[in-house]
């Protein structure tokens, strides 16, 4: 059986939340959070039960954590466990999982409400949805975000992840939302990101857990969604519990529903960072797929110039033959094709340019002219979220 042991400490100006193994066979995971927090900090284990979940299923066998863990966590995790065996059987094997401390799952119930916060459409979306009260039926209080160094930006990139922060940091004080930098370790390591990010993100949110009952973060459509997927509809539902929920948000919105969302917000268009080819992390470039397409979302949403972006749409960049590696990524641009229909808001001209563009996708690939373009499918669509 391999023991797990929990520790905090105080570092300068961090409080470090860090995990370890008896016997070596875990990496040494940790957070490091603002002093400023740290009366906020959970003192159960339920994150890092979440942050190590992948990595025991990676070993396979019995553990044990040395701590304080939510019954429910427990009880959820044993059937995230089977499903993902299903999913990745050569992967991720069987665990038996047990706590030294079981707690009781009673807490007093709130509607406060912690976000994960990029600087991104998606994130930008739930915040802001919230945070505005526009979803008809669930109403939450937001006033806290945080944003992780060490997730699109590399913890060796500090300086592109505070001009980021303090992009970012501009769209959450326009709201009157404290945003927190977060910090860890956890892709140093040999990871496969894609499937993990979901498990990370949760737990980075449940350290909050104190304080903030639910917490939320937000992913791709259902529309989009191929199997196995680091947040999805079926196993997000066994990343929350009775102690926080947590809510996978946005599902039932496609990315230009999104931005119909955020479209008049004039401090969130001027800091929008979505962009992950671009070798500064903290700005857009402006030209690859994903910052093409979302100047396309906004254009079918009435914004004609995004000011986060370096340029406006160029019928150049929408004509580019080879900017779709994969073909999963047309269905993006379908999406768009697909509102501006709906909604007719796309001018003639660049309702048809990516009509025509779509067919032609389609055909590269159907007659096998980009296979020499094809990569890891996963790589490219962990990709496409920021």
């Amino acid at each position: 059986m391999t023991k797990i042991y929990i520790n905090t400490s105080i570092e300068n100006d961090k409080v470090i939340k860090s995990a370890n193994s008896d016997n070596g066979k875990l990496p040494e995971f940790c957070f490091k959070f603002p002093l400023s927090v740290k009366d906020d900090l959970t003192d159960r284990a339920d994150p890092f039960v979440h942050a190590l979940i992948f990595p025991m299923m990676e070993q396979g066998g019995e553990f044990e954590i040395i701590g304080n863990v939510s019954k429910s966590v427990l009880l959820n995790m044993a059937m995230f466990c089977r499903i993902w065996n299903i999913w990745c059987p050569d992967k991720y094997k069987p665990i038996f999982l047990k706590a030294k401390e079981i707690a009781d799952d009673y807490r007093p119930h709130n509607k406060k409400m912690i976000t994960a916060f990029s600087g991104g459409l998606d994130a930008s979306y739930t915040t802001y949805k919230y945070k505005k009260n526009l979803d008809p039926i669930f109403q939450y209080e937001v006033d806290k975000s945080v944003m992780l160094l060490g997730a699109d930006i590399p913890l060796s990139d500090r300086a592109q992840f505070q001009i980021a922060f303090d992009n970012a940091k501009k769209m959450t004080d326009d709201l009157g939302i404290e945003l927190i930098p977060v910090e860890t370790n956890y892709r140093e390591y040999p990871r496969n990101w894609p499937y993990e990010f979901g498990a990370v993100i949760v737990a980075t949110l449940e350290f909050f857990s104190k304080t903030y009952f639910y917490g939320a973060a937000s992913d791709d459509s259902v529309h989009h969604y191929a199997l196995p997927w680091g947040m999805n509809p079926i196993t997000d539902q066994y990343l929350t519990s009775d102690t926080f929920r947590f809510i996978s948000d946005g599902h039932e919105h496609s990315r230009t529903e999104r931005a119909a969302f955020i479209k008049d917000w004039r401090v969130g268009l001027e800091n929008l960072r979505v962009c992950w080819c671009n070798e500064d992390k903290s700005q857009n470039c402006g030209k690859c797929e994903k910052c093409v397409r979302t100047k396309l979302n906004f254009l079918s949403v009435g914004v004609n110039h995004l000011p986060s972006m370096p340029n406006d749409l160029t019928k150049e960049e929408l004509l580019n033959n080879s900017m779709i590696k994969i073909p999963h990524n047309i269905l993006y641009y379908q999406e768009i094709y697909n509102y501006a229909t709906q909604h007719n808001s796309l001018s003639r001209q660049w309702y048809n340019l990516l009509g025509k563009q779509i067919k032609l996708w389609n055909k590269q690939f159907s007659s096998g002219k980009q296979k020499k373009h094809h990569h890891s499918l996963w790589w490219h669509i962990w990709h496409l979220k920021f």
